[in-house]
């Protein structure tokens, strides 16, 4: 393991991958975001690929500051099942030619840290929940209806992650086109659906994350839904929208950081 410059300044690294783009972000031990960025992420024919292009951006931050600082902890989310022992992506609903992709050993060949991978519907629950609208939930059930719907569920204060190591599927659930407006039907058909997951778990808090557009119009019909069948449950927006999963793989980068017993 290769040591840091002397005096460089010890960072969080996360990163939240789509098939369409990259965010990442660098943040202090103690959380303090120190920079966060956003880019396409071009077509990518194989793992090799996907590693230059990830663990190569991620490299060129540090380059750029003339390696003042370094990895004490990095968390990648991403848009599929992860098996969180080996650090693949076993599933990627989005890219299937992304499955079993190696995300962890894969960046490993760029970037001496330790590494955690997780789903980044769990990684948005985990943003909510450290930042945003399930701060104060025990119990809560975050739904992602942009691309492929799924849903993550925190009880007791903890995000579980299931047998596969991924967010929940939501069989028969619409799939959303971000850019049309929604159909009566449409609205009520997810109405129904929400609300009796939300009689079935019971959470304090059952957050929406999509387009403004189909929030303002679904958050009150799902809470109408959930009132008429199980009241309790408070149906809101994400509270920090596309950010979530990046902020949540922060807090997960700065959990790896201390079993890794690494720190500056």
């Amino acid at each position: 393991m290769s040591e840091p410059t002397p005096g460089a300044q010890a960072v969080l690294v996360a990163i939240d991958f789509t098939p369409a783009e990259v965010r990442l972000a660098l943040a202090q031990v103690n959380g303090e975001l120190i920079l966060r960025e956003t880019y396409p992420l071009p077509p990518l024919a194989d793992e090799a690929a996907w590693a230059w292009e990830i663990g190569g951006r991620v490299s060129t931050l540090f380059a750029h500051e003339g390696q003042k600082r370094w990895a004490v902890g990095i968390a990648v989310a991403c848009p599929g099942d992860v098996d969180e022992a080996t650090g693949k992506m076993t599933r990627c609903p989005g890219r299937p030619e992304w499955d079993g992709l190696a995300v962890v050993d894969a960046l490993r060949r760029h970037i001496d840290a330790p590494i955690v991978a997780l789903d980044r519907t769990h990684a948005a629950l985990r943003g909510e929940s450290e930042h945003g609208a399930a701060t104060d939930a025990a119990d809560a059930i975050y739904v992602s209806l942009a691309g492929t719907p799924a849903a993550a569920v925190k009880t007791s204060g903890r995000i579980v992650s299931g047998a596969r190591g991924g967010a929940g599927t939501l069989p028969d659930f619409p799939v959303l086109d971000p850019d049309a407006p929604l159909e009566e039907e449409t609205v009520e058909e997810i109405a129904g659906l929400l609300s009796d997951l939300a009689a079935f778990l019971d959470p304090a808090v059952l957050i929406l994350e999509g387009t403004d557009a189909h929030l303002e119009t679904l958050v009150p019909a799902v809470q109408r839904a959930v009132n008429a069948v199980a009241p309790g449950p408070k149906v809101v927006a994400g509270a920090i929208g596309e950010n979530a999963a990046l902020l949540g793989a922060l807090g997960a980068a700065a959990i790896v950081a201390y079993e890794g017993e690494r720190s500056a």
